[in-house]
């Protein structure tokens, strides 16, 4: 059954515990924004407000806002009033920690020590190993719609399963719609994860497939048998539509090194790795964007960032450009 936990409500409506979260609400956020100064001009009355409205129940969240990316494809985004995403770090940060304890080693989203950098390294090393007792093929597949087509119930359910305290849970659950969960939460990474470890726990527990990658919606299954692949993934379909309420978007089944492995934005194979020619047109295009609009400071921090991800791949054309480009862009 798992330990469950109880009394979690005062450790997440106790007034450090805010404090932390609304340091960490900060960090994540735009700290000139309207709804963090006018918060901050009264910091302490308003976390102590925030603090009895949590304890009596009394607290409402507020009206989302939402508004549309393109890139790297179009999403709907949702944001919620900064004393919401202050709440919300409370209850992570109280919350998350008995979750973490639960995940498998093999997902890589939104999680401490873990990240994209370190999934396509662990692709690519099983890779080279696999490749020395013979061919490799990998199973590609991604969740449709993924945070949206989350079924809240199943949901509720595998929280409930380690939380019962019951004030933490009518709180939590403000946070859960009707139907999936709101891209742009911070709770609604955790929630994902929740989630996704269902799909973890029938592949390495019940089917015992040893070489399984998952980040977030993006999953990666290598196997030495091609039709071991194809019978895993008519299994993994019935159980995601059946049980999960999910639908794979795509999924295909290629030989290793012939075909790229495409995750987590780089083409892996077991001797080198490349960014995704979509990847690397989106940045070109951002690059001129901040040229033509001579947004030269966020055009260095857009630079800095993504040297640091081109110098994991074997792109060095690439990474020779954008090291000529963030030079023009600290001599302007």
């Amino acid at each position: 059954m798992g330990k469950k936990y109880r009394n979690l409500f005062d450790k997440i409506v106790d007034i450090q515990n805010l404090r932390d979260a609304y340091k960490k609400a900060l960090k994540g956020g735009n700290r000139y924004s309207s709804g963090h100064l006018k918060f901050k001009e009264n910091l302490e009355a308003n976390l102590y407000i925030l603090q009895q409205k949590m304890i009596n129940e009394t607290y409402k969240i507020g009206e989302y806002y939402s508004f549309l990316v393109y890139e790297p494809k179009k999403r709907i985004i949702n944001s919620l009033p900064f004393r919401d995403r202050v709440v919300q770090h409370a209850i992570n940060n109280v919350i998350e920690p008995i979750f973490e304890k639960t995940f498998y080693s093999t997902s890589y989203a939104c999680r401490k020590n873990k990240g994209t950098h370190k999934g396509i390294n662990k692709v690519q090393s099983t890779l080279r190993k696999m490749k020395k007792a013979g061919e490799v093929f990998f199973l590609k597949m991604d969740f449709s719609k993924y945070f949206h087509s989350i079924y809240s119930n199943l949901l509720k359910q595998k929280i409930q399963k380690k939380i019962t305290d019951r004030k933490t849970l009518r709180l939590i659950f403000k946070f859960i719609c009707e139907k999936g969960v709101m891209i742009g939460n911070l709770l609604s990474q955790l929630f994902a994860n929740i989630y996704g470890h269902i799909f973890d726990t029938f592949i390495k527990t019940k089917l015992r497939i040893k070489h399984y990658f998952r980040y977030m919606d993006d999953t990666v299954i290598l196997s030495h048998d091609k039709e071991e692949l194809t019978k895993l993934q008519k299994v993994l379909n019935r159980f995601i539509n059946l049980y999960m309420k999910l639908k794979f978007s795509k999924w295909f089944i290629q030989k290793a090194d012939v075909q790229f492995i495409n995750f987590l934005g780089m083409r892996i194979k077991s001797t080198f790795k490349l960014i995704r020619k979509d990847s690397a047109t989106r940045a070109r295009r951002h690059i001129k964007r901040f040229i033509r609009l001579k947004l030269f400071e966020k055009l260095r921090i857009f630079l800095s960032s993504w040297l640091g991800h081109v110098a994991r791949a074997d792109s060095f054309n690439l990474l020779n450009l954008l090291r000529g480009e963030l030079e023009y862009a600290r001599a302007n």
